[in-house]
């Protein structure tokens, strides 16, 4: 089961999931830190999902994008184990949030193993991401 976790809750799950969202942000460009995905999730501008089973056994944290033309469900951070195993739930999970929101897709950018694992659900590389540090 993935429950969605309301913003006033956020502080009691954190503790099960900042390992796993650590993990995940630690292929990022530095965007976020945690303690800014922590907050965002308290105050509702990102949402935190987590994957239950007799224990914690990942999250992810998802945030609505508005832009003029259309809106997009964006994956921010997806970290926990045995993901393989419970792929089709989170994927299910998001296409029903996403449509609630009046999302057209669901965006993630992940390493390039993501490729294969999403590939058979109907994810389609669109692009690649290239990122210089400016100096």
């Amino acid at each position: 089961m993935i429950e969605g976790i309301k913003g006033e809750s956020v502080e009691v799950w954190w503790p099960l999931v900042e390992e796993y969202l650590n993990t995940a942000l630690e292929y990022s460009l530095g965007e976020y830190s945690i303690d800014n995905i922590k907050n965002a999730c308290i105050s509702k501008d990102m949402q935190l999902w987590v994957k239950l089973g007799k224990q914690t056994k990942g999250a992810f944290v998802t945030k609505i994008a508005r832009y003029p033309q259309k809106n997009l469900l964006v994956v921010i951070l997806l970290g926990g184990d045995e993901f393989g195993e419970w792929r089709d739930e989170a994927d299910a999970l998001l296409n029903a949030f996403g449509k609630q929101h009046n999302c057209e897709y669901v965006e993630l950018f992940g390493r390039k193993g993501w490729g294969k694992m999403l590939k058979d659900i109907d994810y389609k590389e669109v692009t690649r991401l290239f990122a210089k540090e400016i100096k």
